[in-house]
């Protein structure tokens, strides 16, 4: 069993997760509980709590553009990226991942083991919902079977967009305090995927008093917030949960501003409205530092460019595709970018272990976009600026939401000034923010062959930053909006998924990366870093999870 290597920025977690060969079941099966176990070195909950935030009376409030679209039900939510702060401090999973020691970690278990096809939870006792009734198994039961379950009533009230990623069979209370999950079919990465959304646990009794409209502008959990006032689009208010079982976070209060206009927040920060924000306008980066505020960047695992339509001509060919990921300058962007991004030649960044250097094909290279399309019969007019085929002009319409800020302002523009310069007419449709993820917006395939736009892993591995091409991902289970679907390519994925052994897995999604670079589904532009101004005569520390929110749990306020 082969730990991560130096090139692996979230370190041993496979180490944790690795715990289904039969020589070894017997030795390591509760190496991922909080007991610490000298085998895995897992920290109890005492060592991942909020050591370095001190509670205090303070209000913290931050900025950012993006709308958290489907509310603060993380088990509802569709966009979550850069928003889903709300569901992460009001809910809980039953395990979590913890960025600094990189191993997952107790949460609403204090302990479990995994067998590959089952895991069996030890739960926290004493631990209640923000509306006082008790968390426990049976709270467990609903809310697994409320996202998984479709004979379940439940699950008919509302869409769960991310319960694919887990693949949960069943779930089963053995006592008040225990229970048992079945999976199928056996993942290696099962473990990680139960930190993430759509196993965030709700108050079934607050779940079942309205409709789930209602419900995920109003989420109850046992998170160490709760919420105080949810106005959609534009303000959430999240009150200290003081009874909380853990470790109290810093801030008392926490607000969160909305605001789409990224000028208009960074205008709030040099007024002293927000303490911070995310994502300043880039032109406005000097302006900050200059007022002696702070500006920090950190890694992110967002990535930013477009999914392309296989669905509709002329990108249904991949060649044409293969051809647009070469007409896009990456580097120029990232040097636009005052260190807001990185350039990305293909679909696994250079910091994943997984990451295969002979997939990279798709840097900057005008000529070679130039014959790529000649080679498919769209050739330049002599004196022509509009490739023609047929007699008909190579046109791709792109669609973009509003609200961008900071590095991603710098997206489309740069798609369509490089598409016109390889002899492309280029339509722009725009859409609102809120909607984006409709059937008026990009869910609507007819309107676009390029829709500009950005994807993140919910935790640290390949297969994560992957998933959005699998067959099982297409709409309207997921967001594959695109079409894309490769048969070899998802084998490639559940082969790595079920690897025991690091190399396998990595080998497996090695293979896929070449499938992507070949079929080309999606432009790659840049990976996105964290990117946060804030006032340091409030904030000590504001630091960023690898998923791209705020780490609001170990923020530090003067």
């Amino acid at each position: 069993m082969k730990r991560g290597n130096a090139k692996d920025p979230m370190g041993s977690w496979r180490t944790h997760l690795r715990i289904l060969g039969p020589i070894i079941a017997g030795v390591l099966l509760v190496t991922a509980c909080g007991q610490t176990p000298t085998q895995s070195g897992a920290p109890s909950a005492a060592t991942t709590s909020s050591a370095a935030a001190t509670a205090t009376n303070k209000t913290f409030v931050y900025g950012f553009t993006q709308n958290p679209v489907g509310g603060c039900d993380g088990t509802q939510a569709l966009v979550l990226a850069t928003t889903g702060n709300c569901p992460l401090l009001v809910q809980e999973s039953l395990v979590r991942y913890d960025d600094k020691v990189k191993a997952i970690v107790p949460a609403l278990a204090t302990s479990w083991t995994y067998e590959g096809l089952s895991a069996t939870f030890k739960l926290r006792q004493n631990v209640k919902f923000h509306d006082g009734t008790p968390f426990n198994a049976d709270a467990v039961v609903f809310n697994y079977r409320r996202v998984w379950d479709t004979t379940f009533d439940q699950n008919k009230l509302a869409k769960f967009p991310n319960a694919p990623t887990i693949p949960v069979k069943s779930v089963e209370k053995i006592d008040e305090q225990t229970v048992k999950v079945s999976f199928t079919p056996s993942r290696s990465d099962t473990m990680l995927f139960m930190t993430t959304w759509p196993a965030l646990i709700q108050s079934p009794t607050a779940v079942q008093k309205m409709s789930a409209a209602d419900y995920t502008f109003k989420a109850v959990g046992t998170g160490p917030y709760k919420i105080a006032a949810y106005q959609d689009n534009a303000r959430i208010e999240l009150d200290r949960n003081e009874d909380y079982w853990g470790t109290k976070p810093a801030a008392a209060k926490i607000v969160l501003v909305i605001k789409q206009d990224a000028s208009a927040l960074v205008n709030d920060l040099l007024s002293g409205a927000i303490d911070a924000m995310r994502d300043p306008s880039i032109e406005q980066i000097d302006q900050i530092k200059a007022k002696n505020l702070t500006v920090d960047a950190s890694p992110s695992l967002i990535f930013y460019g477009a999914q392309l339509n296989v669905m509709k001509p002329p990108l249904d060919n991949a060649t044409m595709r293969q051809a647009i990921n070469y007409a896009i300058d990456k580097d120029s962007v990232a040097a636009l970018s005052k260190g807001a991004a990185k350039a990305m030649y293909g679909a696994i960044p250079e910091i994943m272990r997984e990451y295969n250097a002979d997939a990279q094909s798709y840097k900057y290279d005008k000529a070679k976009a130039g014959q790529l399309l000649d080679s498919q019969g769209w050739t330049l007019p002599a004196g022509g600026k509009i490739r023609m085929k047929g007699g008909q002009p190579l046109t791709l319409s792109v669609i973009q939401r509003t609200g961008y800020s900071g590095v991603t302002t710098l997206l489309t523009p740069a798609i369509i000034s490089n598409l016109q310069d390889v002899g492309v007419d280029v339509k722009t449709v725009t859409v609102e923010q809120a909607l984006q993820y409709t059937d008026q917006g990009y869910f609507d395939t007819s309107k676009w062959n390029i829709a500009v736009g950005g994807w993140s892993a919910v935790i640290p591995d390949g297969t994560a930053m992957l998933a959005l091409w699998q067959t099982a991902n297409l709409r309207p289970a997921g967001l594959n909006m695109g079409g894309y679907s490769n048969p070899q390519f998802d084998q490639k994925m559940k082969d790595a998924a079920a690897a025991l052994d690091d190399a396998t897995h990595d080998k497996a999604l090695k293979d896929a990366q070449v499938i992507l670079k070949n079929d080309a589904p999606w432009l790659w532009v840049f990976q996105q870093q964290n990117v946060v101004a804030y006032n340091p005569a409030k904030v000590a520390a504001a630091p960023f999870r690898l998923q791209g929110n705020l780490d609001l749990l170990n923020l530090a306020l003067k």
